[in-house]
Order: structure tokens, then C-alpha cells, then sequence
């Protein structure tokens, strides 16, 4: 065998069919290192796993085959363009200390960079939502964005996609995490929605080789990983039994934030949800705004995070919007107000105020009462201190 550096024996290894998680944890430690795993099985030994016996013979011949050419993945790697991270490199993202063990490899497309932003959440969900859990996780997904806070996902139709695309619309980063190779990333129906997220900045990950197909075993899996990148996770229609449940739980078990939708008891679409709420430490997302505050991020960079409860102040509340909004935001928050007011007080056009009336009132901040426009929410409950 010639010889290769430690990282690419590393790769290369946990590549190889047979071995996984735990045999390549055992090998490593009684050989030393992925390189010298290589080597015996190059020379011919038998090698013995973590129970003391024998690997069996269909994995020594998958292990010499690899030791034989150990550099054809990063061949492969190269022809896809896909980069790798190790807990043995620098930029293996940080976040990832969470789980135990790490992932031994992380592969993926887009920029690296988008795993270890200061601000990531992870929206989670079922694969078949209502029309009133996905446009949810489209609103949350977009005033995530918004926050500057990149938006963690499975990349999966429903619950997750809507995530993702609302993110991407905004203008906002996302991280996929696939529960298989990157050779089959996803459903095909997503392909345009994975190239968007690529192209604002995002990345799709995987902790599995590009060949390796997604089965029903990798996708909880890869639901720890989700939890991890994400600094809160939030479950948005989950039924009794859903993969998001497990993404909830590891939240739960890595000291993550974990808030859930809640709904009507009795719902079968939110039953697993309602459990959350009754059996965990989950708090209910009960509005955009609030979930910013709860998330701690209505303060300025540096400032102790908010206590949950804590109402937004006028200022840090205007800081969320737009130019546009804001100014209309700030005038409805003094009193009541007609639309020929505001074009007339603001100095913007009518079409313009008529499309930041338009968004405030979606967003909660604004209600109108006849030909009035009076504060609600953020701008009825803010400190005007």
C-alpha cells in the first residue's frame, strides 16, 4: 500500500462497506489510527473489532479493497465537487461537540462557512403538513432569515422544504442535512430548491459517502445532526409517530432550546407536538416576534439575552424591520392613523406605505379598525420608555 496521510485513511476507512460507526471507532483505537487499519489490512492480517473478534470476511475484503487504492474516494470527492470536514480538522464545526460520538466525516456542497454562523436554528416537521403548518414553517423560515439566523432542515417535501424555500426567498442562508450520499440528495421534486440553497450561500450536508443510499435507518441518524447545527430546534406539526419527534428529542438531550407549535387537542397532525408540550421541557411558539425575543435576539450584539417573557422595547422592535416598515411602524405606534396620513408623515408613496400596512398587518403589528390604523402586538405591548 502506498503510503497516505492520516486524514485520508481517515475518509477512506469510514468509507468502507462493513465498517461502520462502531467498528471504526474499535479499529481505530487498537491500531492506532485509520492509517495503520489500512496497513495491516494491506499486509494481509486478520483484523478484530471492538468484541474481540474477527471482522467478518466480507468487510476484509471491502477493507483490503480499500487499502489497496485509498485515494479513490478523494478521486471521487474531487469529480463532484464535494469538500469534507473531520473532527481532526479546524473548521469541523464546532457545534457538532454536542454529539457523542461525532460524526466521523462530514461531506458536503456549498459554503462550510454556513454551519458556524453565530445565529442557526433547525425547523423540523412532518412530511405531510396542513396548509396552515406549512404556511407556518414558510413565516418562520422567513423571519429567520430575516433575524440573520441561517435555518437547519432535512431538505425532505413538506415541512422541511417550505422551511428551507422561505429562508432562501428572503434572502436568507440554509443547511440541509440529507439522510444519504450526495449522489442521491433528497427527493428529485427539491433539486431546484437544493441548487437555490446553494446559490444564496447555504450548504448541503451529509455524514455519509456520495454513493451511500438514504434507508429507513439514516434518516433518524441524521436527525441528530439537524439538532446539533440548529442552537433551538422547532417542530412544527408533528403527528404521534414522526421523525421530527426524534429531531426533538436529541434537542432536547444536546441542551438545545426546543419550542413546538401548538394546536387543538385532538388534532392528529399535532398529537406528537401536544405531547412534547405535556412531557418536556418545550416552550409553545406562539408568534414570530415572541420567538425572537425568546431566541434572545431583540438585544444588541453583546447584550445579555432577554429573560423569556420579556416584552421587546420600541427600538429593539423597529430594528427587526425594513426601512420602509419601520417608519410606518413607528407612527402607527404613536396613535391611530389613516393611510393618507401616514403617505403624507412618512414621506414615502402611497404604494410603498400601502405594502408596509400590507406586512405589519401579517406580521401582527398593525390592525385596522375602518379607515385607521392602530399598534398591535410588539407596537401595543412594547416599553415606549
Amino acid at each position: 500500500m502506498v503510503a497516505i496521510d492520516e486524514r485520508t485513511a481517515w475518509i477512506a476507512l469510514s468509507a468502507t462497506v462493513g465498517i461502520g460507526e462502531g467498528t471504526f471507532w474499535s479499529v481505530i483505537a487498537r491500531y492506532g489510527g485509520a492509517a495503520n487499519v489500512l496497513q495491516e489490512a494491506a499486509r494481509g492480517a486478520r483484523l478484530i473489532g471492538g468484541d474481540d473478534r474477527n471482522l467478518p470476511a466480507r468487510t476484509m475484503t471491502t477493507l483490503r479493497e480499500t487499502a489497496g487504492d485509498p485515494k479513490h474516494l478523494l478521486r471521487r470527492l474531487d469529480e463532484l465537487g464535494i469538500w469534507t470536514t473531520t473532527p481532526m480538522d479546524a473548521d469541523y464545526p464546532t457545534r457538532m461537540a454536542v454529539i457523542d460520538p461525532q460524526p466521523i466525516v462530514i461531506y458536503g456542497w456549498g459554503d462550510r462557512a454556513a454551519l458556524e454562523r453565530a445565529r442557526s436554528v433547525a425547523v423540523v416537521g412532518t412530511r405531510r403538513p396542513t396548509l396552515s403548518g406549512r404556511d407556518l414553517a414558510s413565516r418562520v423560515g422567513a423571519r429567520l432569515a430575516e433575524a440573520g439566523a441561517v435555518v437547519v432542515s432535512g431538505l425532505a417535501i413538506g415541512i422541511d422544504g417550505a422551511a428551507h424555500a422561505a429562508a432562501v426567498a428572503a434572502g436568507g442562508q440554509s443547511v440541509a442535512v440529507i439522510g444519504g450520499g450526495h449522489c442521491q440528495p433528497g427527493p428529485r421534486a427539491h433539486r431546484s430548491l437544493l441548487r437555490a440553497i446553494l446559490d444564496v450561500g447555504g450548504a448541503v450536508i451529509s455524514e455519509y459517502a456520495p454513493d451511500v443510499s438514504a434507508t429507513k435507518g439514516t434518516y433518524p441518524r441524521r436527525n441528530r445532526i439537524i439538532s446539533a447545527l440548529g442552537d433551538a430546534t422547532i417542530v412544527i406539526e408533528a403527528p404521534a409517530r414522526s421523525g421530527a419527534l426524534i429531531t426533538a428529542r436529541h434537542a432536547l438531550e444536546q441542551g438545545r432550546q426546543l419550542f413546538v407549535a401548538p394546536g387543538r387537542p385532538g388534532d392528529r397532525h399535532i398529537a406528537g407536538c401536544l405531547a412534547l408540550l405535556r412531557e418536556t421541557d418545550a416552550r409553545p411558539l406562539i408568534g414570530l416576534d415572541e420567538l425572537i425575543v425568546d431566541l434572545g435576539w431583540d438585544a444588541e450584539p453583546g447584550a445579555t439575552a432577554r429573560p423569556p417573557g420579556a416584552t421587546l422595547s420600541l427600538e429593539s422592535a423597529l430594528d427587526l424591520l425594513g426601512p420602509a416598515e419601520r417608519a410606518v411602524a413607528r407612527r402607527v405606534a404613536a396613535g391611530p392613523v389613516s393611510a393618507d396620513a401616514l403617505v403624507e408623515e412618512t414621506g414615502l408613496a402611497p404604494p410603498v406605505v400601502s405594502g408596509a400596512i400590507t406586512l405589519l398587518m401579517l406580521r401582527g403589528w398593525v390592525q385596522a379598525f375602518g379607515p385607521a390604523y392602530l399598534p398591535a402586538g410588539p407596537l401595543l405591548t412594547a416599553n415606549h420608555r
